[in-house]
């Protein structure tokens, strides 16, 4: 019976251990696989997962977070469904994302990006974005799941269906843009620097930006909360790290940015050219 009792405590031991979920060894300072998801078409916050330049954010925080020793697995969702994913905790992580849409979520004290939204309209047209009268007459569209700031976000609810289409899935800027082109709409509302990285602005011009600037942040899954916020302390860390060292400068110049492109980066950070040159 004894053999017995200490066998089955044994097997219940390892049953365990087996059925131990793997974020509960987070706090033992072993090495994480992060997940992290973005949509393809966000370039240069987030690029295709396949091309060897995977998006600005996506670089900083494979960067920040091997600088702590953990490993990063990128892919690629739709924004909506990456934000399902990560809500439920199939995913890690998504960005860049601002807090507002992602409520509940966990985020570390450093963001990633900063975002402008502005219209965009026909070469010809003669209209410009001057606050929400401007709007009086004007049919628009823009992606669905972001939030452009409360003033807004509040105009959009009120004018859904009458004056302002929103859309959402795969290649969201080329769409935007068509819609555009053909006429179905007279300007399209978008993040500036995603709008205007690579040739989505053809045919078109910026007529006048939103007040109100965004930061994005590497937004942590609420599902699994001592992982996520083991992440974000990490993810803090290795910024901190990385911006020291000029690996994130050097990340941002890869895209052919400045530092402006991150929020609290200063220029004190970026070793001189000569210097990043003899290493």
């Amino acid at each position: 019976m004894k053999v017995a009792a200490k066998a089955l405590a044994v097997t219940l031991a390892c049953l365990a251990l087996a059925l131990s979920p793997a974020w509960s060894q987070s706090q033992t300072g072993e090495s994480l696989t992060v997940t992290i998801a973005a949509p393809a078409y966000w370039c240069p916050y987030a690029c295709d997962s396949n091309k060897p330049l995977s998006g600005f954010t996506v670089d900083i925080a494979r960067a920040a977070l091997e600088s702590q020793g953990h490993t990063i697995v990128y892919r690629n969702l739709p924004y909506d469904r990456a934000l399902l994913e990560a809500r439920t905790g199939r995913v890690d992580a998504i960005l860049p994302t601002f807090k507002g849409e992602a409520p509940g979520f966990i985020f570390p004290s450093q963001a990633v990006s900063k975002t402008e939204y502005c219209f965009y309209v026909p070469e010809d047209d003669p209209r410009f974005y001057g606050g929400l009268e401007s709007l009086e007459g004007i049919r628009f569209v823009a992606t669905s799941g972001y939030s452009y700031g409360e003033e807004m976000d509040d105009y959009i609810a009120d004018h859904q269906g009458q004056g302002v289409i929103l859309i959402g899935g795969e290649d969201v800027p080329n769409r935007l843009r068509e819609l555009v082109i053909r006429g179905r709409v007279d300007a399209l509302l978008d993040d500036r620097l995603l709008f205007e990285y690579g040739n989505k602005r053809v045919d078109l011009v910026n007529a006048g930006c939103l007040d109100e600037h965004h930061r994005g942040y590497l937004a942590l899954s609420p599902e699994h909360r001592e992982r996520s916020n083991t992440i974000a302390a990490a993810f803090d860390r290795g910024v901190k790290t990385i911006s020291q060292d000029g690996r994130l400068c050097g990340i941002l110049e890869d895209y052919g940015l400045g530092i402006e492109s991150v929020p609290d980066l200063h220029g004190a950070y970026c070793p001189p050219a000569e210097r990043q040159e003899s290493k």
